[in-house]
């Protein structure tokens, strides 16, 4: 598979493997979004292509510290060969580059077969920590694209 930087001309094939993957796709994945995530963080969005396809595809995002990964997918017809690893790796040896301390991804409650996958990569589940959220619009909020 061959990983490089996520370009806005991949904006579909991102969101119809989100779709395909089973990740809610919502309001902070829009085009204007997605794009100041890779303007932000340009080295850190990364897809992955087999055959001029793109099957894979994670958001990473750096604050100065700590790493934060967000909607790693691959598409469900390429799931189990090893390439959520081999981007995910990618992704983890950037960050070690930028000199994150730490990184952090979240996982919804009922997806375990997620968990079982990082689990899997030596990843661990955190009981320290609660999380929160505050929604400073809540027009914009789950608005459907």
């Amino acid at each position: 598979m061959m990983i490089e930087k996520f370009s806005m001309k991949f904006y579909d094939d991102v969101i119809r493997i989100w779709r395909k993957a089973g990740i809610n796709v919502g309001s902070s994945d829009t085009k204007e979004e997605l794009e100041k995530m890779f303007l932000r963080n340009p080295n850190l969005f990364l897809i992955g292509g087999l055959n001029e396809k793109i099957i894979a595809v994670v958001i990473g995002g750096f604050d100065g510290r700590r790493g934060y990964i967000h909607h790693l997918a691959v598409d469900p017809e390429y799931q189990k060969k090893g390439f959520g690893k081999v981007i995910m790796d990618k992704l983890i040896e950037r960050f070690r580059e930028i000199g994150a301390h730490k990184i952090h991804l979240f996982i919804e409650k009922y997806n375990q077969e997620v968990v079982n996958f990082y689990r899997n990569l030596g990843w661990e589940i955190r009981d320290d920590l609660i999380m929160m959220s505050y929604i400073p619009d809540k027009n914009l909020y789950k608005m459907n694209i």
